[in-house]
């Protein structure tokens, strides 16, 4: 019985010791394009668990995740239990990305640079923070296993939600780099597939 316990505890501390671990790829840029941010006529708002979710855009493509954090006692755990900022284009060369150190911490995002590889606007506009909202039990599972480096392809919404018993989360939709800031955006997933 000892023998199982002990193989459960290796099996979940390599597994996530296999999640914090960075993806290298090497020097040059992997991702070309930022993703596909598509207008709505109109989506009526939907419940999901406690809460409503309005659509606002429709969002597709692929991205390099630059930082990875999952949360365990955030009040939004529930529906969003990860955080990833993205780059594309030039912010997703490694080459780059050695100047360049980013953080995240209570659904936020601290950058230092040493000596940015290029103008800090271009930066703030090849990177974005996303609040993952996955919409299925699958695609969770998905979800917590992204890793820094991650090339991750996705297909879902740009939304806000309410909550019965929370203030609003809204999504961001404008780059409001001259505070040094990213937009940060809660991407409800239907689909994605993780390299």
């Amino acid at each position: 019985m000892l023998r199982f316990i002990l193989l459960g505890i290796v099996a979940c501390s390599s597994f996530y010791v296999w999640t914090i671990f960075p993806i290298n790829h090497g020097p040059g840029q992997l991702v070309n394009t930022p993703p596909t941010i598509e207008r709505l006529s109109w989506e009526k708002p939907f419940s999901f668990k406690y809460s409503t979710v309005t659509p606002l855009r429709k969002i597709s493509g692929e991205v390099r995740v630059l930082k990875k954090r999952r949360y365990y006692f955030d009040s939004k755990r529930e529906y969003s239990p990860v955080d990833i900022l993205v780059g594309w284009k030039e912010l997703s060369d490694e080459r780059n990305l050695e100047y360049l150190h980013f953080s995240l911490s209570d659904r936020y995002y601290d950058l230092n640079y040493s000596s940015p590889p290029l103008p800090l606007n271009d930066v703030y506009k090849q990177i974005d923070l996303w609040h993952l909202v996955p919409s299925s039990k699958e695609i969770a599972k998905q979800v917590k296993s992204i890793r820094e480096g991650s090339i991750v392809e996705i297909e879902g919404l740009i939304v806000n939600m309410e909550f019965e018993d929370d203030f609003p989360w809204e999504s961001e939709l404008v780059n409001s780099s001259r505070s040094g800031q990213l937009k940060t955006n809660i991407i409800w997933i239907n689909k994605i597939s993780i390299h």
